[in-house]
């Protein structure tokens, strides 16, 4: 739930602050559990057209992946965000 809430198009444009000028799409996968994020023309016309030398942007993940940001206690105190897998 949290994570739903904080990482919004605005705030991944203030992660990465790069990407601030591109379109950028949020959609939610509730299912897995996750968020995708679509920068649109981050990657030209798909990753075998693309000159950039990470196509696949993956580099882009770990970059996001390795920010600091600041978590609220409630995430640590909270037995509902506990899962059994």
């Amino acid at each position: 739930a949290f994570l739903n809430q904080f990482l919004t198009t605005e705030k991944l444009k203030e992660l990465l602050p790069d990407c601030k000028d591109y379109q950028i799409d949020r959609y939610e996968l509730p299912n897995l559990l996750a968020i995708n994020f679509y920068i649109r023309g981050l990657l030209g016309d798909g990753v075998a057209a693309s000159v950039r030398s990470d196509p696949q942007a993956k580099t882009l993940g770990e970059y996001l992946r390795a920010k600091i940001v600041t978590l609220p206690d409630s995430i640590f105190n909270n037995n509902q965000n506990k899962t059994n897998v």
